[in-house]
């Protein structure tokens, strides 16, 4: 994939580059009886930056967790012009928690240079807290079952992204 670094109002910082993104493991049903092990290991991991992405197969919803340096933070993204309600949703449920964005801008998309919107929230390092805030983001907001499939992508990065 293509990456391109961008500061918190969603301009371009340096060249981009590619980047190899590890096969998904792929759950074809019950995918919420795995989110709790991708966090655990997520906040065990010693890397200097760790990922895992959880999205459905088809992949039309994903969302990420991250941790560097023992922080957390949860990422999702929204197109905001087509999915107003679905933005203000993620903004409500985020706010009901009492978690405030760190980095909220657009970026662009499909050559829409302000096509998406970039929410990312700090959380507390509490796998139990980061794993019912995940299951609730996926049931509430992109309105999953707990039986649903699920791919996880799981990546520890030696150098910092």
């Amino acid at each position: 994939m293509w990456v391109v670094t961008v500061d918190e109002h969603g301009k371009g910082m340096g060249d981009g580059r590619w980047v190899d993104i590890p096969a998904s493991d792929r759950f074809a049903s019950n995918g919420f009886a795995h989110i709790e092990s991708y966090v655990s290991k997520l906040m065990q991991s010693s890397a200097s930056y760790t990922s895992v992405i959880i999205g459905t197969p088809d992949s039309q919803i994903a969302v990420s967790l991250g941790q560097r340096g023992g922080v957390p933070h949860f990422s999702t993204t929204v197109e905001w012009r087509s999915e107003p309600e679905r933005e203000h949703a993620i903004r409500q449920f985020f706010a009901e928690h009492r978690l405030a964005t760190y980095h909220d801008y657009l970026a662009g998309n499909g050559g829409v240079p302000d096509a998406t919107r970039c929410l990312d929230y700090y959380l507390p390092p509490d796998v139990q807290f980061i794993t019912t805030l995940t299951k609730d983001v996926l049931h509430q907001i992109y309105h999953l079952r707990e039986q649903d499939a699920l791919d996880f992508t799981y990546d520890e990065h030696s150098k910092a992204v």
